[in-house]
């Protein structure tokens, strides 16, 4: 995947059609200095703006994945260079609070400005993935959120972050993480 392709035409796609969304994922990560491979482009949308995103995902040749959800729609493209794009549908309250707070940032060395989600909650949809899968997420997840913490803890709202461990009944692994730190 091209990653650097993919997010030039949909940026300026999303831009035109008015779609509010934000950059989450692997790559949203890179901006807060955490590195790891990833294979996709992750966003966060609003719902309202599903049916413009399915229009212009559908008109860039991509498929809509069979295990997508209302809460997870994930695309995937038949040529290797435009590769797989995923959205995470902004309907409640929490989700819809992360897109209002992204704020722009850059990515790619300054190449391209886009709204990304905060720490905060980058962590929150970390930890939500957990209480979901805990086997298959925690090697993944759980070393993204240990870095973020290391390196943002004294910039993130953390009461936000421990508001989200509260909801999924891991504050447990908060406290440990954040002693951690402390030592």
């Amino acid at each position: 995947m091209n990653f650097k392709v993919v997010l030039k035409i949909l940026i300026r796609r999303f831009s035109e059609a008015g779609v509010e969304f934000a950059l989450s994922g692997g790559l949203a990560l890179s901006t807060m200095g955490v590195f790891r491979l990833t294979r996709d482009i992750d966003f966060v949308a609003l719902e309202d703006s599903m049916s413009a995103i399915e229009g212009i995902m559908t008109e860039l040749g991509y498929e809509r994945q069979d295990f997508s959800t209302e809460e997870i729609v994930s695309y995937f493209s038949p040529l290797t260079v435009y590769g797989q794009v995923d959205f995470l549908v902004a309907r409640r309250k929490y989700t819809r609070a992360m897109l209002k707070r992204a704020p722009e940032t850059s990515v790619f060395d300054d190449e391209f400005r886009l709204k990304s989600l905060l720490p905060e909650d980058l962590i929150g949809l970390k930890v939500q993935a957990l209480a979901n899968d805990e086997k298959n997420r925690y090697p993944v997840d759980v070393p993204d959120i240990q870095q973020l913490l290391r390196l943002h803890k004294d910039r993130m709202n953390m009461e936000l972050v421990r508001e989200y461990f509260r909801i999924f009944e891991k504050e447990d692994l908060l406290d440990a993480w954040l002693a951690d730190l402390d030592r």
